[in-house]
């Protein structure tokens, strides 16, 4: 596939609604994409072939997340539930009344032992990979717009972002948070940990990307560089790059070691919901509610599109 930033087809297109949530497998070879279309779409990530539809959502669906082994894929729905996926037979395996309100994020952890889910019930709850709740947590008493975890290898502990502006750190099998980490002025759309744990980040409507040290809960650097609230943010496999999407339509990438911008990718025409990295941060894939998904070279910042 080639790339430049011309009026050539997106190497992924089909999605007749707006794109909440995009995910990259740990193989690289798939992608997977949320639609309020009510559907999950699986494609091949380098020929940008549509490999499957997975309809059966009954509202659209906000979220998709791979197991790390490649062979199941997670959805989450406005219509409260989370849908897992065989992928190699392209078959539903359960549904899992998950929330008693629309499930809004969702995550996987790197050793395919839990599944994490964010609610507009005010919860985060915690499952085993085939859809049995072990924890639930309800902190701030307002919707839980994102969620990450820390690697196994970094204790396994997850973050939840709240409309009420805050971040909850929560260890596992824990009833209440660790940490409160308090200072965004918004909602926190988007959420990552470093894979080493240290480091946890964090964005939201107040239009800024803070760093909090995992520790202490203290904030280590604030980036105001977005004009617009941020929405999603990714962080990549190696911890070098972070890319945030916007109200705007425009993403940022951001190289963590110095806080520099690297550069600004611009082609979405409203608001960019969701955001991933390939396993080796080559290419970017965004998901947004102008109803595409596009992929991105990172170190050109040139949309990846279909051969002419």
């Amino acid at each position: 596939m080639k790339a430049d930033t011309s009026n050539a087809a997106d190497l992924l297109s089909g999605h007749p609604n707006a794109v909440y949530g995009v995910a990259w497998s740990q193989n690289g070879r798939l992608i997977g994409s949320a639609s309020l279309d009510n559907s999950v779409k699986l494609w091949d990530a380098t020929s940008g072939k549509q490999l499957a539809r997975l309809p059966g959502h009954g509202d659209g669906v906000s979220a998709v997340a791979f197991s790390p082994d490649g062979k199941t894929v997670y959805s989450s729905s406005l219509d409260r539930s989370i849908k897992i996926w065989n992928i190699a037979s392209r078959s539903l395996v359960k549904t899992v009344a998950a929330h008693s309100n629309f499930v809004w994020a969702l995550a996987c952890s790197s050793d395919g032992k839990s599944v994490i889910s964010g609610g507009y019930d005010n919860a985060l709850n915690v499952w085993t990979p085939d859809g049995i709740r072990k924890q639930r947590v309800a902190p701030g008493g307002q919707p839980i717009l994102a969620v990450a975890m820390a690697r196994s290898r970094a204790g396994g502990w997850f973050v939840a972002g709240s409309k009420n502006s805050n971040a909850y750190v929560i260890d596992p099998k824990a009833t209440k948070p660790r940490l409160t980490l308090a200072g965004h002025n918004g909602a926190i759309e988007g959420i990552a940990v470093s894979g080493d744990g240290k480091t946890i980040y964090t964005a939201g409507q107040d239009k800024t990307i803070r760093s909090w040290d995992s520790r202490t809960g203290k904030v280590t650097s604030i980036n105001d560089g977005h004009a617009s609230y941020v929405q999603s943010l990714a962080l990549s496999d190696d911890g070098r790059l972070l890319a945030s999407g916007a109200l705007s339509g425009r993403i940022r990438l951001w190289d963590t070691a110095t806080g520099r911008l690297l550069r600004v990718l611009s082609g979405h025409t409203n608001t960019v919901y969701s955001l991933a990295f390939s396993p080796d941060a080559r290419r970017l894939v965004s998901g947004s509610f102008d109803r595409t998904v596009k992929v991105w070279e990172t170190s050109t910042g040139r949309r990846v599109t279909r051969k002419s």
